[in-house]
């Protein structure tokens, strides 16, 4: 792999970057040009990655960018700067498959946050992938969306329709309304603690953005809500009964054990810190696992929308949930 400028020539606050030998044709150095733009645009990106059909065809990294681990040597740092990327992209496509029997699409989008860095990884189309890595907890959200704006523009270069990675920027309204929603808890759940929890998913699960929510502990299932009921959603379930898609999210919740390994590996060159926020944005609406402040990894919400352009309203009122969750009642079996 080759820098496409000489270090003499290129300015010195300019991204660096490394091009595989068969990333050479004029549209694939357009490519290029428009990730090193973007790059450029947000400092919180620290480098950005491209794959096809899970090979590394060429990174951007920002001038200064410490070496990952793994990569101190000057010959292996092509190589420490794609492995993230490359471990990333196997795992996504692995959950992407886990997620079709849901039918709401593939999975475009995926953020894998800890409180010191993240991995982004956006689904260009078939096969084709960009990773994203950012060393800034607090720049997150911004290296999220600046590569949803570069995925969509490299889906308009290809004549391919914009996806709404992330959803809409929609007004973030208080629920109208909480007909058809179905709430259960464990066990072991004393009445106090049912009652304020049944609280507070009626203020906050609701058939518009936030459909659904789990609560676990321990990976233990405390309690769940969802909105699948409302004739609002009907058009929803056309292709698949309500039961079914909740049978298949407490089959992703009970799945998280494998897939937060494989992530951790792929985060290990970047940070060490526990995994605090998975996103998996599909094409009709998204998941979202976000873990309790300190807690174990098997304490978690786990939210859902059905919505594409609600994606972002979704995950911010998970958030408020969060913010406002009760103390944990005692380990809880799950009862209708």
């Amino acid at each position: 792999m080759t820098d496409d400028i000489p270090a003499d020539r290129r300015p010195p606050d300019a991204p660096v970057a490394l091009h595989a030998e068969h990333w050479n044709t004029k549209v694939q150095e357009d490519i290029s040009e428009l990730c090193q733009r973007h790059v450029t645009e947000c400092p919180s990106i620290r480098s950005v990655a491209h794959y096809s059909n899970g090979i590394l065809d060429f990174v951007v990294h920002v001038h200064d960018a410490e070496p990952l681990r793994g990569g101190l040597l000057v010959d292996h740092r092509i190589d420490a700067e794609g492995r993230p990327g490359h471990q990333l992209v196997r795992c996504v496509q692995d959950i992407d498959r886990s997620l079709a029997p849901l039918r709401t699409g593939e999975l475009m989008r995926t953020v894998v946050g800890t409180p010191t860095g993240a991995l982004y990884c956006g689904r260009v189309k078939a096969d084709q992938h960009l990773v994203g890595i950012t060393v800034d907890g607090d720049g997150i959200d911004a290296m999220d969306g600046q590569l949803n704006k570069l995925v969509t523009e490299m889906r308009i270069l290809m004549n391919l329709p914009n996806e709404y990675l992330g959803g809409l920027e929609l007004p973030y309204l208080v629920p109208d309304g909480t007909e058809g929603l179905q709430f259960l808890t464990g066990h072991t759940v004393d009445e106090p603690s049912e009652a304020r929890l049944r609280g507070l998913w009626h203020r906050f699960v609701n058939h518009t953005d936030l459909q659904y929510l789990a609560y676990y502990r321990g990976w233990e299932l405390i309690c769940v809500g969802d909105a699948f009921d409302s004739p609002h959603l009907g058009l929803r379930f056309l292709a698949i009964e309500p039961d079914s898609r909740r049978r298949k999210y407490r089959d992703i919740a009970g799945g998280l054990r494998t897939d937060i390994a494989r992530l951790r590996d792929a985060l290990h060159s970047i940070t060490r810190d526990p995994i605090d926020r998975l996103v998996l944005d599909v094409q009709e609406g998204a998941v979202y696992i976000h873990w309790l402040p300190g807690g174990r990894s098997g304490d978690f919400l786990l939210g859902v929308t059905l919505d594409q352009h609600q994606v972002g309203n979704a995950e911010r009122r998970l958030r408020e949930v969060l913010n406002e969750l009760p103390p944990p009642s005692p380990r809880s079996r799950f009862r209708r």
